[in-house]
């Protein structure tokens, strides 16, 4: 891709007034709202979908099913969160009314918390022009945009469209088999970093899915989502944006130290190498880390099983886990 196209490509972060600006201009626009909610027990429940119907929502915005455009069954072990095929994926941004050349921006209802893995999502399939919407609906209220609030029995229909069939790219998402060998290679491995809260990491805290043993991937770094993002509030509203550049490189500086950053910067560099690899709980939250090295200029992948499927090996004896002191 020559330096003209990349310039030419809409940034991976906007902000409510950026697009505000699109929507004015009336350009070829697709608004998604990707809201996703990790449901924990002794807890209200929250549906998403839901939640879309009942309003408000950004004007004009469908919804990004992110528990159904999914690969599910025995052959991903019945993990949540899975990659779609690339059948699926096509399927799905058509009935959207989607093509290639279509802008997609992305937002959830928590401000930055589901939207950056369905950004993540279109981008490991090729998809150029894709943003997050930072802060989601939330920062676009605080803003004083237009809402829909307007009540809904149903997904608002769209003139579906044929979404050419795309190709997974290569390397943007990591196996088990690679995250095995990766904790062989000693100073030669590439670094880790997950996304989870600290206390899971260290393996102090209960997993929030049974059947799986706790800690972390071996050589592994702590960069929980949340040391990522801001907390905003306006009026009854609080919700989450992305750190400024700066910020996010003191952040990912302060775990992985100042020899972490630089071989982040030569192994994972946005000329397309990818030597870097995300985790979480189960692939979701991964995607923030992704979302914010991405500001810094370094591309990283996502091992989809993440926890849900590392920590359920490890269980039956499968892969190595360790705890911290």
């Amino acid at each position: 891709m020559s330096l003209s196209s990349v310039a030419s490509l809409p940034p991976l972060l906007i902000s409510p007034a950026q697009l505000a600006s699109l929507v004015s201009s009336k350009k070829a626009l697709r608004i998604l709202d990707a809201t996703w909610f990790l449901n924990m027990p002794g807890q209200p429940a929250r549906d998403g979908h839901k939640e879309f119907l009942q309003g408000p929502r950004l004007p004009g915005a469908l919804f990004w099913d992110i528990d159904n455009i999914v690969t599910r069954g025995e052959s991903v072990m019945n993990l949540p969160n899975m990659m779609p095929s690339t059948s699926m994926f096509a399927d799905a941004a058509g009935k959207h009314g989607i093509t290639r050349d279509t802008h997609v921006v992305v937002y959830d209802r928590q401000g930055i918390f589901s939207s950056p893995r369905a950004a993540f999502t279109f981008a490991a399939f090729g998809h150029k022009t894709i943003s997050v919407l930072d802060g989601g609906l939330p920062a676009w209220i605080a803003a004083g945009q237009d809402i829909d609030a307007q009540a809904l029995t149903a997904d608002p229909s769209v003139e579906e469209t044929k979404y050419e069939q795309p190709s997974l790219l290569n390397g943007w998402i990591r196996s088990f088999e690679e995250m095995l060998h990766n904790t062989t290679l000693g100073s030669r491995a590439q670094l880790v970093l997950d996304a989870r809260p600290k206390p899971r990491f260290e393996g102090k805290s209960p997993e929030p899915r049974p059947d799986m043993a706790a800690g972390h991937i071996p050589h592994s770094f702590s960069l929980p989502q949340s040391s990522l993002l801001d907390t905003q509030t306006s009026g009854d509203s609080t919700y989450t944006t992305l750190k400024s550049q700066q910020d996010l490189w003191k952040v990912i500086t302060g775990v992985v130290g100042e020899d972490g950053i630089e071989k982040l910067r030569h192994d994972a560099s946005s000329q397309g190498s990818l030597g870097v690899s995300l985790t979480c709980g189960s692939g979701m939250t991964a995607a923030t880390i992704w979302l914010a090295l991405q500001q810094l200029g370094i591309n990283g992948a996502i091992y989809d099983e993440s926890w849900s499927g590392w920590g359920r090996r490890a269980q039956n004896g499968e892969a190595p886990v360790e705890k911290s002191e």
